[in-house]
């Protein structure tokens, strides 16, 4: 599952950053601009989901 949303995470990255670039280009500043944020979000999604780890059992005496 972790794999997955790696996965997605990127893809949106690039799909955010290219769609962002070319709204850019045509003068579309807000909606480029949003585009950076969701893109910058998923960065830190992505990171997040990477460092986290599932606690394990914890074995008690």
């Amino acid at each position: 599952m972790k794999i997955l949303i790696i996965l997605l995470m990127l893809t949106s990255i690039v799909v955010n950053g290219m769609t962002s670039y070319h709204l850019f280009k045509a003068s579309s500043y807000d909606l480029s601009s949003l585009l950076i944020i969701a893109s910058y979000l998923s960065i830190v999604l992505g990171i997040y989901v990477v460092t986290v780890r599932k606690p394990g059992t914890a074995i008690t005496k």
